[in-house]
Protein backbone atom coordinates (compact mmCIF):
# COMPACT_ATOMS: atom_id res chain seq x y z
CA UNK A 1 0.00 0.00 0.00
CA UNK A 2 1.37 3.40 -1.01
CA UNK A 3 0.91 6.33 1.35
CA UNK A 4 0.89 9.82 -0.17
CA UNK A 5 2.32 11.85 2.70
CA UNK A 6 2.24 15.08 0.73
CA UNK A 7 -1.46 14.70 0.03
CA UNK A 8 -2.14 14.14 3.73
CA UNK A 9 -0.15 17.21 4.73
CA UNK A 10 -1.81 19.31 2.01
CA UNK A 11 -5.27 18.15 3.09
CA UNK A 12 -4.53 18.90 6.75
CA UNK A 13 -3.15 22.35 5.83
CA UNK A 14 -6.22 23.12 3.69
CA UNK A 15 -8.62 22.05 6.44
CA UNK A 16 -6.66 24.00 9.04
CA UNK A 17 -6.71 27.12 6.83
CA UNK A 18 -10.45 26.72 6.19
CA UNK A 19 -11.13 26.36 9.92
CA UNK A 20 -9.07 29.45 10.72
CA UNK A 21 -10.78 31.39 7.92
CA UNK A 22 -14.14 30.45 9.40
CA UNK A 23 -13.08 31.61 12.86
CA UNK A 24 -11.52 34.82 11.49
CA UNK A 25 -14.67 35.63 9.51
CA UNK A 26 -16.42 36.34 12.84
CA UNK A 27 -14.17 39.40 13.06
CA UNK A 28 -14.37 40.33 9.38
CA UNK A 29 -10.90 38.92 8.71
CA UNK A 30 -9.24 36.11 6.82
CA UNK A 31 -7.19 33.43 8.50
CA UNK A 32 -4.00 34.89 7.08
CA UNK A 33 -4.87 38.33 8.46
CA UNK A 34 -5.58 36.82 11.87
CA UNK A 35 -2.24 34.97 11.75
CA UNK A 36 -0.42 38.19 10.87
CA UNK A 37 -2.13 39.97 13.77
CA UNK A 38 -1.02 37.19 16.10
CA UNK A 39 2.55 37.47 14.80
CA UNK A 40 2.59 41.27 15.11
CA UNK A 41 1.14 41.13 18.61
CA UNK A 42 4.37 39.69 20.00
CA UNK A 43 6.21 42.98 19.41
CA UNK A 44 3.65 45.35 17.90
CA UNK A 45 5.58 45.76 14.67
CA UNK A 46 7.79 43.79 12.31
CA UNK A 47 9.25 44.33 8.88
CA UNK A 48 7.33 43.02 5.90
CA UNK A 49 10.32 40.75 5.29
CA UNK A 50 9.86 39.23 8.77
CA UNK A 51 6.23 38.48 7.88
CA UNK A 52 7.24 36.91 4.56
CA UNK A 53 9.74 34.67 6.33
CA UNK A 54 7.44 33.76 9.24
CA UNK A 55 4.68 32.53 6.92
CA UNK A 56 6.90 31.46 4.01
CA UNK A 57 4.96 33.65 1.59
CA UNK A 58 6.08 35.63 -1.43
CA UNK A 59 6.52 39.38 -1.25
CA UNK A 60 3.55 39.94 -3.56
CA UNK A 61 1.32 37.82 -1.31
CA UNK A 62 2.44 39.71 1.79
CA UNK A 63 2.03 43.08 0.04
CA UNK A 64 -1.54 42.27 -1.02
CA UNK A 65 -2.52 41.03 2.46
CA UNK A 66 -0.94 44.03 4.18
CA UNK A 67 -2.54 46.51 1.79
CA UNK A 68 -5.96 45.03 2.58
CA UNK A 69 -5.17 45.16 6.29
CA UNK A 70 -4.08 48.79 5.98
CA UNK A 71 -7.29 49.67 4.10
CA UNK A 72 -9.25 48.00 6.92
CA UNK A 73 -7.43 50.03 9.56
CA UNK A 74 -5.61 47.04 11.08
CA UNK A 75 -2.02 48.06 10.36
CA UNK A 76 0.06 51.00 9.26
CA UNK A 77 3.17 50.75 7.14
CA UNK A 78 6.15 53.02 6.83
CA UNK A 79 9.64 52.83 5.40
CA UNK A 80 12.26 51.48 7.81
CA UNK A 81 14.67 54.08 9.18
CA UNK A 82 17.68 51.81 8.68
CA UNK A 83 16.72 50.65 5.16
CA UNK A 84 14.36 52.60 2.93
CA UNK A 85 13.68 49.49 0.85
CA UNK A 86 12.03 47.78 3.81
CA UNK A 87 8.52 48.41 5.16
CA UNK A 88 7.78 48.34 8.87
CA UNK A 89 4.29 47.07 9.67
CA UNK A 90 2.69 48.25 12.92
CA UNK A 91 -0.58 47.15 14.48
CA UNK A 92 -3.30 49.69 15.07
CA UNK A 93 -5.48 49.78 18.17
CA UNK A 94 -8.15 47.95 16.16
CA UNK A 95 -5.75 45.06 15.46
CA UNK A 96 -4.48 45.01 19.05
CA UNK A 97 -8.08 44.47 20.10
CA UNK A 98 -8.14 41.33 17.93
CA UNK A 99 -4.79 40.01 19.16
CA UNK A 100 -6.33 38.01 21.99
CA UNK A 101 -8.84 36.35 19.65
CA UNK A 102 -5.99 35.33 17.36
CA UNK A 103 -3.88 34.04 20.23
CA UNK A 104 -6.82 32.18 21.80
CA UNK A 105 -7.58 30.35 18.56
CA UNK A 106 -3.97 29.29 18.01
CA UNK A 107 -3.55 28.24 21.65
CA UNK A 108 -6.73 26.14 21.44
CA UNK A 109 -5.41 24.35 18.34
CA UNK A 110 -2.09 23.66 20.07
CA UNK A 111 -3.85 22.53 23.25
CA UNK A 112 -5.99 20.07 21.27
CA UNK A 113 -2.79 18.49 19.94
CA UNK A 114 -1.20 18.39 23.40
CA UNK A 115 -4.35 16.85 24.90
CA UNK A 116 -4.46 14.10 22.28
CA UNK A 117 -0.78 13.22 21.82
CA UNK A 118 2.14 12.55 24.16
CA UNK A 119 5.14 14.85 24.13
CA UNK A 120 7.13 12.04 22.48
CA UNK A 121 4.54 11.74 19.71
CA UNK A 122 4.54 15.53 19.24
CA UNK A 123 8.34 15.54 19.06
CA UNK A 124 8.16 12.89 16.34
CA UNK A 125 5.46 14.88 14.54
CA UNK A 126 7.65 18.00 14.63
CA UNK A 127 10.62 16.01 13.31
CA UNK A 128 8.52 14.71 10.40
CA UNK A 129 7.20 18.20 9.61
CA UNK A 130 10.71 19.69 9.79
CA UNK A 131 12.01 17.01 7.47
CA UNK A 132 9.18 17.53 4.98
CA UNK A 133 9.63 21.31 5.05
CA UNK A 134 13.37 20.93 4.45
CA UNK A 135 12.82 18.38 1.71
CA UNK A 136 10.56 20.77 -0.15
CA UNK A 137 12.52 23.93 0.61
CA UNK A 138 15.56 22.44 -1.09
CA UNK A 139 13.62 21.89 -4.30
CA UNK A 140 12.49 25.51 -4.63
CA UNK A 141 13.54 28.18 -2.13
CA UNK A 142 10.96 30.62 -3.49
CA UNK A 143 8.08 28.17 -3.19
CA UNK A 144 5.15 29.51 -1.17
CA UNK A 145 3.54 27.32 1.45
CA UNK A 146 -0.24 27.49 1.33
CA UNK A 147 -1.42 28.43 4.79
CA UNK A 148 -4.55 30.44 4.36
CA UNK A 149 -5.86 33.26 2.32
CA UNK A 150 -5.02 36.88 2.50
Amino acid sequence: MHTDYGKGIKRAANLMARSMDSYAARFGLTGRQLSIIDFLSTEGSHSQHDIEEEFDIRRSTATAALQRMEESGLVTTRRADHDGRQKVVTMTAKARGLGKAASDYIKAQDQAMEDRFSSKELDTFNQVLSYFIGLNSESDESQEVEGGHD
